[in-house]
């Protein structure tokens, strides 16, 4: 069998997903983008952000692992960006995980900025310079950001 003839025959098998039947071509298109990711890291990086103000630091880390992973995964989705993304990870979003581990909240607060205003240029830099991210004024509502058993 060739490469074409195997490929074809992969084409041309489905999948029931339990509401409809799809090609793994379908199964491709559905995949999120960068468009469906980034409002997700948008929520989460809130979270992070109120999580080490509280000095939740199991939440920050947990935090800023799911980003990281969010942020990996646009990558694999979108290979025109993985270079920049893997470039941010290393330069700008990296700090932020030595100042929780050391559970300073001064040097994640600087870290934290810093990435920000880092993501916001490469917005510029992808000529997306309508794409501004800011951190929100209050905490997320949808959690309290407190350690588990602190005082209200």
């Amino acid at each position: 069998m060739t490469d074409e003839e195997l490929e074809a025959k992969i084409k041309a098998i489905t999948f029931w997903s339990g509401k409809n039947s799809m090609t793994i071509e379908d199964i491709a298109t559905v995949q999120p983008g960068l468009a469906r990711i980034m409002p997700e890291i948008g929520a989460r990086t809130w979270k992070l952000y109120y999580a080490a103000k509280e000095k939740n630091w199991p939440m920050a880390k947990f935090q800023y692992k799911e980003i990281k992973g969010l942020f990996e995964l646009g990558g694999f989705m979108r290979p025109k960006h993985e270079e920049a993304i893997n470039q941010y990870l290393v330069e700008n979003w990296k700090p932020l995980e030595a100042a929780i581990e050391a559970k300073d909240f001064a040097a994640f607060e600087k870290a934290f900025n810093d990435s920000i205003d880092a993501a916001n240029a490469y917005h510029e830099l992808k000529e997306k310079p309508y794409i501004r991210w800011k951190l929100p004024e209050t905490p997320p509502p949808d959690m309290d950001m407190k350690p588990r058993g602190a005082a209200k």
